[in-house]
């Protein structure tokens, strides 16, 4: 052992007040780093798992952002505040300008995608709109499928993880509903042709579409199933509401109207999320607390 202060499992539970089977299930997540082992049952941890499991918490409880979706979180926060682990700063250091053009290429290739189709695209095509070469693209991606598939997982991140950031800090469920609506219908506007041929893929015999599909819908009702049961507790929703089918049916009104605004200039984002508004208010908020629920003021 180096001068590296190292602790056992239970000490690192101890200062971060996160339980041992908690940090067990992280590790087995990918979200926290392997601990240093010194025999087969002897493993010790650091500042860095401590630090890790601060980061994870403060997202959990502010972002309420699903497991899924915290380690691409958690990795985005560590370029931006250039915090590598203890045990890995020159490697960290690497490996960042390689996640750099990494993203590079995914954000070209998601112009290109949009443009031309998953089918019609090309490697070269991708290459050219992100200044590489075709060695270099390699470097980093072993086929156009396998890039397909980062920038489907790319277009997730804004979805899910745009809307956790633009309600944090906000208590008022209406409000809450309002905002996931509106960086929903700007990101569907962003990301529709991407989104259209990830569904045309679950025609082909291939499971991973359907896969992300699931994981999608599963990522974007979580949170709101969550609120509905606090709305629920809070008597803001009627008790007979099921939570579930309430997340899912605001979930598909959205991305309709979403589609439905972008056909022309007829109905605008304030007139599709009136109406959503007008629904739940009608069908989901007890009459007790209609007032509360100014559509106005929400909108």
């Amino acid at each position: 052992m180096n001068e590296q202060k190292y602790m056992k499992i239970s000490e690192l539970s101890r200062q971060s007040g996160v339980p041992k089977s908690t940090i067990h299930y992280y590790l087995r997540e990918g979200l926290l780093h392997p601990p240093t082992k010194t025999g087969r049952t002897m493993a010790y941890y650091d500042s860095s798992h401590l630090y890790r499991l601060s980061a994870i918490k403060r997202l959990r409880k502010d972002l309420r952002m699903p497991i899924a979706f915290l380690k691409q979180e958690l990795e985005r926060l560590e370029v931006l505040n250039n915090k590598p682990s203890d045990d890995n700063v020159q490697s960290d250091a690497e490996q960042e300008p390689k996640e750099s053009r990494k993203l590079e290429i995914v954000n070209a290739a998601i112009e290109v995608f949009s443009q031309k189709g998953y089918h019609r695209a090309k490697v070269s095509d991708i290459t050219q709109k992100a200044g590489i070469s075709i060695g270099t693209f390699y470097v980093h991606f072993q086929s156009k499928r396998d890039l397909f598939i980062e920038v489907v997982e790319e277009v997730f991140r804004h979805i899910v993880g745009d809307a956790a950031r633009n309600i944090k800090g906000e208590q008022n469920l209406g409000k809450r509903l309002v905002i996931r609506g509106r960086t929903f219908f700007e990101n569907y506007t962003r990301y529709v042709e991407i989104l259209n041929q990830l569904r045309a893929e679950i025609a082909s015999d291939e499971k991973w579409p359907q896969e992300k599909i699931n994981r999608m819908y599963k990522a974007l009702t979580g949170p709101v199933i969550k609120e509905a049961r606090e709305g629920i507790e809070r008597g803001e929703i009627r008790a007979e509401v099921d939570p579930e089918l309430l997340a899912f049916a605001l979930t598909g009104l959205i991305e309709v109207l979403s589609f439905r605004i972008s056909l022309d200039s007829k109905y605008t984002l304030e007139d599709a999320m009136r109406f959503i508004g007008e629904l739940v208010l009608s069908g989901v908020v007890p009459s007790s607390m209609k007032e509360r629920w100014n559509i106005s003021e929400l909108v």
